[in-house]
């Protein structure tokens, strides 16, 4: 069975061993803070300020934190925003951290993986990073330092991410190499005829070969590693490249959870929603990514709704409405779910929310031409205003 990533954070948390020292909440796990408040009372929080931060400057800053908090003690020390670090600065604070303090637990909040932290051989052993599940987009790195096998993580869902083995790719060189480069992966497979069509199908093919090569060319010194293979007349993935993508990991979830128990349907659907950090590719613009885009959040909502139904089946109504709200700003003209959002406003003794509800979606329906309330909805509305 899965587990959440918070109830995953807080059981491996308990299990680490004694000698673990340095804590990295994982980069990917987006309740961090959260997080935190499971610790006991009595931690240093050092939030670092600034950018590319010197050793020097690290330790000011916590020296100053440290005199503010003396009372707390220094059992436990949370630092926050250690992105703000040079990586090697990093790694030298917390190597004179840890020996400053030997019996404290140090916890690192950051937005992006510090891979030296995990290079280095006099702190790797003490370091762990938490939760990991790779079910979950969750990769403990400090296991594939050797790995032949590089871990390509996209993240498609918002403003589109790409990690090779925990490295974020920054530069891409321009928007089609990066455009190119997400078509690929959410393709999976794909003729070089229908790249052109998409990409170029006003060019010759002769010109389209030679765009396209050249983009794919920097697409790989971008990644640093070749990104595609060609056989059987498709472009597929490279086999030396194991990739994970939210957006496959997305729709599997939410698939499974249609034929699990309750219980096992919630955990994954809220898994499922912890992947979703925005519409498909939201700064890009191609005729490709729009379609997607819609079939997103078209899956976006069902799950909502799906979440939303077996809250309310367990009698949570509070929790189950506001599931169906957030799938009526999906899908403002879904009419079922707006029924559901009604019904339990009603149940709830709050008949202005529901009545200003339908008139909301009438007004909806009116502006998109999407046809005519429900005789259901309809006559239900009648009753809210005798």
């Amino acid at each position: 069975m899965l587990t959440s990533p918070q109830t995953l954070a807080v059981r491996q948390l308990s299990e680490l061993r004694s000698d673990v020292r340095l804590i990295v909440v994982h980069p990917n796990f987006v309740a961090q803070h959260t997080l935190m408040q499971r610790l006991d009372d009595g931690f240093i929080y050092v939030r670092f300020q600034g950018a590319t931060l010197v050793s020097d400057e690290l330790w000011a800053q916590f020296a100053g934190a440290r005199a503010e908090q003396a009372d707390l003690g220094e059992g436990m020390i949370v630092l926050d925003e250690c992105d703000r670090a040079d990586a090697d600065a990093l790694v030298e604070f917390l190597r004179r951290l840890s020996t400053a303090l030997p019996a404290a637990r140090i916890y690192l909040l950051t937005r992006y993986l510090p891979l030296k932290l995990l290079q280095d051989a006099a702190l790797r052993p003490l370091t762990a990073l938490v939760p990991v599940a790779e079910e979950a987009m969750l990769w403990d790195y400090s296991q594939r330092l050797n790995n032949p096998t590089k871990l390509l993580e996209v993240y498609a869902l918002g403003a589109g991410r790409v990690f090779v083995d925990g490295r974020l790719v920054q530069n891409w060189d321009g928007v089609l190499p990066r455009a190119l480069f997400f078509y690929l992966i959410d393709r999976g497979m794909v003729t070089r005829q229908e790249i052109f069509e998409t990409f170029w199908p006003n060019l010759p093919v002769r010109e389209a070969t030679n765009v396209f090569h050249v983009t794919k060319r920097k697409i790989n010194e971008v990644l640093q590693t070749d990104l595609t293979m060609y056989g059987s007349g498709y472009y597929h993935i490279a086999p030396h490249l194991q990739l994970s993508y939210d957006v496959s990991l997305f729709n599997l979830l939410v698939q499974d959870a249609l034929v699990a128990s309750p219980d096992e349907a919630e955990v994954r659907l809220m898994q499922a929603l912890s992947l979703y950090h925005g519409e498909f590719l939201s700064p890009l613009n191609f005729e490709w990514v729009k379609p997607r885009r819609a079939n997103m959040r078209m899956t976006f909502c069902e799950a909502l709704a799906a979440l939303g139904r077996v809250v309310q089946d367990r009698g949570d109504d509070r929790r189950a409405l506001q599931f169906y709200l957030r799938a009526t700003t999906m899908q403002r003209t879904r009419q079922d779910i707006v029924e559901s959002v009604v019904r339990l406003y009603a149940g709830l003794n709050m008949p202005a929310e529901a009545r200003q509800c339908l008139d909301n979606l009438k007004a909806e329906l009116a502006r998109t031409q999407a046809g005519d309330l429900l005789p259901s909805l309809q006559a239900f509305g009648e009753s809210l205003r005798v």
